[in-house]
């Protein structure tokens, strides 16, 4: 019990913390600006403690508590990249969300947090489960915790009444795998192979595995599946917002390919298939639909639907080349994403953010203009950012695994992509911004500190993993 304790010691102070904060609000209310701080400590203090026990691997990698929870090299790759991302998000936040529930969003944003590594190292579909509902229902309150903003409380709401929906659809997939196969634990192939298996257990498996990956298809914002996205993105926080459409997104990626394993794709055929299709439909529809949006946070909504099925390549494709491939993607997706959320904030704040808000940004706002731009071009896989590098090696994996159509729609639905993210960067270089009056002034964007540091550092970051991936080539 006690080298558990030590192995998990980051999550311990990340709930300990997130504790803290509300017990610190009560007691010295006036004293809000030292709950960011506290907030940022500790997840700081996290990233330095998952270091520390990564550094002591030998003595703590395995199985914790009762086999529920696992920890190795998947484990803290999560922890370290889901902590910087939080380190982020919190710089993101930092002035807006200063003197109003400040306790109330650090410490729900932190139990989020805590959520998403339980998805990762959880070793059965029941801390599968609970990993989701300790980050989902956070998030439900995080969306609409500004109730004075407009549609805050209605995407709230719509986030949790089909959040809950999802929730019941992959628990009775769980429900049937376990009838099916008598365990829900993945510490050993969870889909045996179907030949040993009797034709009526393989369709029950089969039907089991499609209400999993219908429930966690919601949470991932896969097509037909992400409906609920564009409405939640467009009238959300958008701090919280640019975590909610990212982190949980890139966590359940990371546990499907722990469930599910490299052998999957080539053993059951049907799975294989429905996961292809799932691709296809969303990095066709997500990408046709974004070029219709005027709102850039629906436009980036359903350019995640897209960057979805670009992920869901590798899962139909298998294989450790393709397992390998998805944590890079994964790893530029998360940086490039936050950090065009990021300019988004700083351009509109919390309010709706059209075409038309990005008009002139580039002398109104040159480094933040300069920023999106890389931001675009990275998600638009333009060479050589790291975006390019990322699709590369997802592209190369399914054709390596025989499965060239899906790198051709894959590849083309990126050309169809590339309309979309231009047009913000024509607005940004070409597109007209109105003076209030004749001889007005250009109105500059002015952004606080924290949160251009916080754009500086995903900018700095999709630039270096594009020499990082170079590699892939």
């Amino acid at each position: 019990m006690t080298s558990s304790l030590i192995a998990f010691s980051p999550e311990i102070l990340l709930t300990a913390c997130a504790l803290g904060l509300i017990c610190f609000d009560v007691l010295l209310p006036e004293r809000k600006a030292t709950v960011r701080w506290i907030a940022l400590g500790s997840v700081l203090a996290a990233i330095a403690a998952s270091g520390w026990v990564a550094m002591n691997a030998a003595a703590l990698y395995g199985t914790h508590f009762e086999g529920a929870l696992v920890l190795d090299a998947h484990t803290t790759f999560a922890r370290l990249l889901f902590g910087t991302a939080g380190a982020l998000v919190i710089l993101a936040s930092w002035d807006f969300y200063a003197d109003r529930s400040v306790a109330e969003y650090f410490a729900l944003f932190l139990f989020s947090l805590l959520g998403e590594i339980v998805i990762v190292a959880g070793t059965s579909l029941l801390m599968l489960f609970i990993g989701i509902e300790l980050l989902a229902i956070p998030t439900y309150a995080l969306v609409a915790l500004l109730k004075q903003q407009e549609m805050a409380v209605e995407a709230g709401l719509k986030y949790f009444l089909l959040g809950m929906f999802a929730s019941v659809v992959m628990l009775y997939g769980v429900s049937l795998l376990y009838g099916a196969l008598h365990t829900v634990s993945y510490l050993q192939p969870l889909f045996v192979a179907p030949g040993t298996l009797t034709p009526a257990v393989r369709g029950l498996v089969l039907f089991g595995f499609f209400f999993l990956m219908m429930g966690v298809g919601f949470k991932i914002t896969a097509f037909p599946f992400h409906f609920w996205s564009p409405d939640v993105y467009a009238g959300g926080s958008t701090p919280v917002i640019a975590y909610v459409s990212t982190i949980p997104k890139v966590a359940i990626m990371l546990a499907l390919f722990r469930i599910l394993g490299p052998a999957f794709a080539s053993e059951w055929a049907a799975g294989r298939a429905f996961i292809a299709a799932l691709a296809v439909l969303s990095m066709v529809y997500g990408n046709v639909v974004a070029l219709m949006q005027d709102d850039v946070r629906r436009m980036l909504a359903y350019s995640g639907v897209a960057n979805t099925g670009y992920m869901l390549v590798a899962l139909a494709a298998g294989g450790e080349d393709s397992y390998a491939a998805l944590l890079f993607f994964l790893v530029v997706y998360t940086f490039t994403n936050l950090g065009a959320f990021f300019v988004v904030l700083a351009v509109s704040g919390q309010e709706r953010a059209t075409l038309d808000d990005f008009g002139g940004l580039g002398r109104r706002g040159p480094s933040l203009a300069f920023a999106m731009a890389i931001f675009m071009f990275s998600l638009a896989g333009t060479p050589p950012l790291a975006g390019f590098f990322g699709k590369f090696a997802l592209f190369r994996a399914a054709v390596v695994h025989g499965y060239w159509y899906l790198a051709l729609i894959a590849l083309l639905t990126t050309v169809v992509s590339v309309g979309y993210y231009l047009k913000v960067a024509q607005e940004m270089y070409g597109g007209d911004y109105a003076l209030s009056a004749p001889g007005a002034q250009l109105a500059r964007v002015a952004a606080p500190p924290t949160l251009r540091l916080a754009i500086a550092l995903t900018a700095v970051a999709t630039v270096l993993l594009g020499v990082v991936g170079v590699r892939f080539m």
